[in-house]
């Protein structure tokens, strides 16, 4: 990928791109930032965007959309995208270099997913073979595939040998998820002093409520907790995910339910009904003591990588989270929090009570992660991107 001609890059999200961004929205976002900054042209194309969403620095932000690929695929150099059939189709016909990011296996998310009818099993069944379909043409057809771990690339690189491309294992990039490069700046309260007190201990819970994650472990070791004391808060940054088309999950709801028949809501557990816009999201970040991220102990678990720990490493924040991931491999490690076995109910209140009331833990545990933090940049990251 380190051919001079890369000037013109284009990325194919297949999120939503706006003011309010999960994951893939916010990946090529940022990274589309950095690439311009060191003077190469970046459009991108979404399967939904933001109405009046400034493109500035960027050539063109807008909707994948037939015409538009045709447009601006033509224009590009390379196209990175995770592998919509339509932008695929056209990234071939004009013969242009295909740089598919496969950092995001939804494969297991889809298998995660809980169905609750006849049609959405049928759906998932749908979705399953689409998925079979697309990795055989992504494989065949794929100059350079990104993905954000060592677990991600050899699962990639099994793929590709089954397959029979064992001359493209040395495709097989590694470019994670990244962290702003701007400092992170308190605009406003949204709990300290208006709904809970300064010295109170706040964990924040990045990031929306899916099937593969288990926040209903944290609502017994909370309510184990405010038993016995009151000062231990925690903030859910955004329940309604941020693209319009999307659907809450059953889990939501059902999260809702328990934390209301448990008496959490409102004194214990604080919540924002919507999403957090993505530069505001500093806001909460900075208010909190910890970051936690809690999951069960499945595939989906083994090969994810956690883009919201990357919001806690931009803010400092000592983390708690379920072991199983590549993200409690590190945090276990560089010493950057606590590690629990997951649906682990008294480890998680100990971890939770430890990290509230050891305050010179807490700072040492801060410290470490900031030192962590500068590797994941996104400057740092594109620079992978253009010379892998």
């Amino acid at each position: 990928m380190s051919e001079p001609r890369l000037n013109k890059i284009l990325f194919v999200c297949n999120d939503f791109v706006g003011r309010s961004m999960a994951g893939p929205g916010i990946r090529y976002w940022e990274l589309g930032h950095a690439l311009v900054k060191k003077g190469h042209k970046v459009a991108i194309l979404a399967r939904q965007t933001e109405k009046n969403l400034s493109s500035d620095p960027m050539i063109f932000i807008g909707q994948a959309s037939f015409r538009n690929l045709i447009v601006w695929i033509r224009r590009s150099d390379c196209v990175v995208q995770p592998g919509r059939p339509l932008s695929i189709f056209v990234s071939i016909l004009f013969g242009k270099k295909i740089i598919f990011d496969q950092y995001d296996p939804v494969i297991f998310e889809v298998l995660n997913t809980k169905t609750h009818s006849f049609r959405e099993k049928i759906r998932k069944k749908a979705m399953m073979f689409l998925w079979k379909v697309r990795q055989r043409i992504i494989m065949r057809f794929g100059d350079v595939f990104l993905v954000a771990n060592e677990k991600q690339k050899d699962l990639l690189i099994g793929q590709l040998s089954i397959l029979g491309y064992t001359k493209k294992l040395d495709s097989v990039k590694l470019l994670p998820f990244g962290l702003s490069d701007a400092v992170p700046v308190k605009n406003r309260s949204i709990l300290r002093g208006i709904k809970i007190s300064d010295t109170d201990f706040l964990l924040v819970w990045g990031g929306g409520i899916w099937d593969w994650f288990d926040p209903f472990i944290l609502l017994q070791a909370l309510a184990v907790i405010q038993a016995q004391r009151n000062d231990i808060k925690i903030y859910f940054s955004g329940l309604k995910p941020p693209n319009p088309t999307s659907q809450e999950m059953t889990v939501c709801e059902n999260f809702l339910a328990e934390a209301n028949r448990l008496k959490l809501t409102g004194n214990t557990v604080f919540m924002n009904p919507e999403w957090t816009r993505y530069d505001e999201r500093s806001d909460y970040l900075l208010e909190a003591d910890a970051g936690i991220s809690l999951h069960y102990d499945n595939l989906e678990t083994r090969f994810a990588f956690r883009t919201r720990i990357l919001d806690y490493l931009w803010a400092g924040l000592p983390i708690i989270c379920s072991k199983g991931d590549c993200w409690a491999d590190e945090i276990e490690m560089r010493g950057l929090g606590i590690t629990v076995p997951p649906k682990n109910a008294d480890a998680l209140v100990a971890a939770i009570m430890r990290m509230a009331d050891d305050k010179s833990y807490r700072e040492s545990c801060r410290r470490r992660v900031s030192q962590l933090a500068g590797a994941y940049r996104w400057s740092t990251l594109a620079e992978k991107l253009i010379t892998g």
